[in-house]
């Protein structure tokens, strides 16, 4: 573990900067490092903590283990030499050079007199440090000189005193390899180095700086502050889903208490008889209350394991970017690098399980009774899980160009009904895993499953064109042939239609959205928002065959597509604030239809046909 040891008296308002006790602390002891050892994802350990971790950790699984998690970001890391004994896998692991320096001891300059210096006498202790002069004097000299010439300096008392508050002398990080100054940043590598680090193995390499011209670029790029901003956006996340964890753990207990109360009361209306049958299911269910405890917990711990690992990044940048520290500002900038990728993991695992657990206690009324001819019995313990979205507010960093797709469910959704083949020119998919999707060519709305099990249509005026969503069960849809736009409620695998907003003037609603508290629609060459009255106001945004819109409720921008195929016209289009910007023209999309945008900003739209779908 990490040892502790008397530290200096530091000398009262002295220019003498703080310790950073962030990059030398170990996360698990919380002491200053002691024989730090790094791990792959830059995180660092007292060698004997790290050790005891490793070994408690594979405690109990296969012997062939040849991976463990880091303690803080749960990355699973490979041992240098897996053949060694676990217990020699820690000290295998080399310490981060950065880090080293940070926990040497440093090294103080005396303190003594200056006049007495330049009169000759050197090595007079100093009793007085005037801050406003920056110079230490004895007694004497501070009568004969100073009090002379200087009035209201502010003066701090070092009698006794083993530190210079003038200034504390750190050694300069170095190169390893080279024991040169570490002073230079190969961009293509993402490493620092030395000077012949550089010239040996990146002489070849494109762009090469030095450290301060590196943190100069990321503060004038506002590389620091976007990356500050992920991190902190993550750490709200990550509370987030902590908060949330906690409440899904409440009902737990609730459910649990509940179930007791349940399995109390019937076993007043049976005979004494059945103690040890209450016994069992009672065991039963403290039991499955513990497994989805311990599962909520290890989630929690996970997300409160990276937000501190975030927070103490956040911290550390901010203190390197105040003193003007490239290498750790550099560093933090990776570190911070690495934790978002993390959360994206952590994030993209979370989704695939995130559900709602509910423990039941499920009795057969028929016990009630207790005829002779029923057997005995306190009913049964269920664990109940439902799949749902994760919380408002969290979502991952990584655009959806970045991600992988796959086709995982192709059905038809031509219905034995239909007179013709279908045209579905609007489609919304759902929180709860159902696909409302219109029929131009049938007028009909149509409801699914995700996985394609049809579950309702419903005859409609009009054509149906373009749809949104206004809440998690409600969608309104547009109208390519009358002046109506269709709101309809999704609830017990049912279309209900709830209300026709009739829209002034004859509009027929092509396209449409919800933007909070109105809708936005297009017509056959305008824009317009519309109340719930149906009462209409015209954007003063000139379209032509928009037959979708978006909307981004981050920037509050809304995109339309055009509908077009000769050169030189708008394919698609944004407004915002009045303003109406061209964001691409006919070329590498054509005929652009379906359009959307992602939850950072990313829009997607459909060519018709240029037969691809272009991200923007």
């Amino acid at each position: 573990m990490a040892e502790g040891g008397e530290g200096h008296h530091d000398v009262p308002d002295s220019p003498r900067p703080p310790k950073n006790a962030n990059l030398s602390d170990c996360p698990i002891c919380l002491e200053q490092l002691h024989e730090p050892k790094s791990l792959p994802c830059l995180h660092s350990f007292c060698q004997e903590c790290l050790s005891t971790f490793i070994i408690k950790d594979l405690s109990g699984k296969m012997a062939s283990a040849s991976a463990f998690p880091c303690p803080v970001c749960r990355k699973m890391t490979q041992p240098v030499n897996p053949s060694e004994d676990k217990e020699k896998w820690a000290q295998q692991f080399p310490a981060s050079v950065i880090v080293k320096d940070l926990v040497k001891p440093t090294a103080l300059e005396p303190m003594y007199c200056k006049p007495c210096e330049k009169k000759g006498t050197p090595g007079t202790p100093a009793t007085i440090w005037c801050k406003t002069c920056k110079v230490l004097f004895c007694t004497t000299c501070k009568v004969d000189f100073h009090d002379l010439i200087h009035e209201g300096c502010e003066i701090v008392d070092v009698t006794g005193k083993k530190e210079n508050p003038s200034r504390q002398v750190t050694e300069q990080i170095r190169c390893e390899k080279h024991t040169k100054e570490v002073d230079y940043y190969c961009e293509d590598h993402q490493v620092l180095g030395c000077s012949r680090c550089i010239t040996i193995d990146h002489r070849r390499c494109d762009v090469v700086t030095t450290t301060q011209e590196y943190r100069d670029k990321l503060k004038t790029e506002s590389r620091l502050e976007d990356r500050k901003e992920l991190l902190q956006k993550a750490m709200e996340a990550i509370k987030l889903l902590v908060k949330t964890f906690g409440e899904k753990l409440q009902i737990l207990l609730e459910d649990q208490n509940s179930g007791f109360d349940s399995i109390t009361e019937l076993r007043k209306q049976v005979d004494l008889d059945l103690d040890a049958m209450q016994k069992d299911l009672t065991d039963k269910l403290v039991s499955s209350y513990k497994q989805e405890k311990e599962n909520l917990d290890l989630s929690i711990q996970k997300c409160e394991r990276l937000m501190s690992s975030i927070e103490n990044t956040v911290e550390s940048s901010e203190t390197a970017v105040q003193r003007n520290d490239s290498v750790n500002t550099t560093l933090m900038y990776q570190r911070g690098q690495a934790e978002i990728e993390f959360y994206q993991n952590l994030i993209t695992e979370i989704r695939k399980s995130f559900s709602s657990i509910r423990i039941k206690h499920v009795v057969d009324p028929s016990l009630f009774r207790l005829d002779k001819d029923i057997p005995l019995s306190l009913g049964n313990v269920t664990v109940v899980t439902n799949i749902e979205p994760l919380p408002e507010g969290i979502r991952s960093v990584r655009p959806l160009s970045e991600c992988d797709g796959k086709e995982g469910c192709k059905f038809s959704i031509k219905r034995p009904s239909d007179r013709t083949n279908c045209t579905s020119l609007g489609i919304v998919y759902l929180p709860d895993h159902h696909i409302v999707l219109g029929d131009y060519s049938n007028n009909k709305l149509k409801l699914f499953k995700a996985a394609g099990k049809f579950e309702d249509e419903v005859k409609v005026e009009g054509n149906p064109c373009d749809m949104c969503r206004v809440d998690d069960h409600t969608v309104a849809v547009g109208n390519h042939s009358i002046p109506v736009m269709h709101v309809f409620r999704i609830e017990s695998s049912k279309l209900t239609l709830t209300s026709e907003i009739k829209l002034s003037n004859g509009i027929q609603p092509r396209a449409v959205i919800y933007t909070d508290d109105e809708f936005v629609v297009s017509s056959v060459n305008q824009l317009y928002r519309v109340q719930q009255n149906g009462d209409s106001e015209s954007i003063n945004c000139s379209v032509v065959k928009c037959l979708h819109l978006a909307y981004d409720p981050n920037t509050r921008h809304i995109y339309g597509s055009h509908f077009a195929s000769t050169n030189g016209d708008v394919a698609v289009y944004r407004f915002s604030s009045g303003t109406r910007t061209v964001m691409t023209k006919v070329g590498l999309v054509t005929g652009a239809l379906g359009l959307d945008v992602d939850g950072d900003g990313n829009v997607y739209v459909c060519g018709w046909s240029s037969n691809n779908v272009v991200q923007m």
